[in-house]
């Protein structure tokens, strides 16, 4: 009798257990739920809250632009001044109109109706329209008082495409500035590329090799310095032609006294001389 008790209260304290889960399980759901529904509400404001202020900020330059041409003459300087003021409006516009389209892009990925969410963003949308329209007769009436403005006649949009081409024009010439050239090669095989060539010595004993003036960089490989960290080697002996500070590489070993890799240890230091590097290799 005590027996069949005991595993009465056993089988009664499991049940109790799996609710006592079940029931923390969704709570936990609904805790998570809750704070994601919280978090998605402050992203909204988050948001709402950068594009007023950025507004408030176009009023602000838009009212100095109008007091800094209200004259019959505008200085070279003050000229300046103004186009670079409608530059930053333009700038402060162009985040609003990227602020706009995330919460759109949020608001249609959450899978929520909410129609005082998306009035919101439409409101948004024309209020950055309206300005846009605003900045285009400020402009207008500035180039009527013979003010040179740039990018005249261009608009929200098309401000918005020449700041890509700026972009990736800026970005071009980043990474060119950041491209290095490198070739690994036999003394023989880089002396028939005319890469290197011999200098000094006697009968051919003593020479030693340097860089051609003249070679064909297609020979070579390009790469960006700020990703380049270790060139592959796989070589009894290697030597690097081309100048490179000794602190800022070392040869790495492998097995059976081979030279796996070049690492480059200071990418700063090591290309600081010349954005070639030739290594020879036997």
């Amino acid at each position: 009798m005590l027996l069949t008790a005991v595993l009465f209260l056993n089988s009664c304290n499991e049940k109790y257990k799996k609710e006592i889960i079940r029931l923390q399980t969704a709570s936990d759901s609904l805790i998570a739920v809750s704070q994601e529904k919280d978090e998605f509400t402050m992203q909204y404001v988050r948001s709402f809250n950068a594009i007023q202020t950025n507004l408030d900020s176009i009023k602000a330059m838009e009212r100095l632009i109008s007091e800094q041409s209200d004259g019959n003459e505008v200085s070279k300087s003050l000229e300046t001044d103004i186009n670079r003021d409608i530059d930053a409006i333009y700038q402060l516009l162009l985040k609003n109109k990227q602020l706009v389209d995330r919460l759109k892009s949020q608001l249609n990925n959450s899978g929520r109706q909410s129609k005082e969410l998306e009035l919101m963003i439409n409101t948004l949308s024309e209020q950055i329209a309206s300005k846009d329209a605003e900045i285009t007769q400020l402009k207008i009436n500035l180039s009527q008082k013979n003010l040179r403005i740039i990018d005249l006649e261009a608009n929200l949009e098309e401000m918005e495409a020449l700041n890509l081409q700026r972009a990736r024009e800026i970005e071009a010439k980043i990474d060119e500035l950041n491209a290095v050239y490198y070739v690994v090669g036999t003394k023989d095989a880089l002396l028939e590329q005319g890469i290197i060539i011999n200098e000094g010595g006697f009968l051919g004993l003593g020479r030693t090799q340097k860089i051609a003036e003249n070679f064909d960089l297609s020979l070579f490989t390009k790469a960006d310095l700020r990703q380049l960290e270790a060139l592959p080697i796989f070589s009894k002996k290697a030597q690097l032609i081309s100048v490179h500070p000794l602190e800022s590489y070392d040869f790495i070993n492998g097995e059976a006294n081979q030279i796996d890799s070049l690492s480059i240890l200071r990418s700063d230091d090591f290309w600081s001389a010349t954005n070639k590097l030739v290594v020879l290799i036997d």
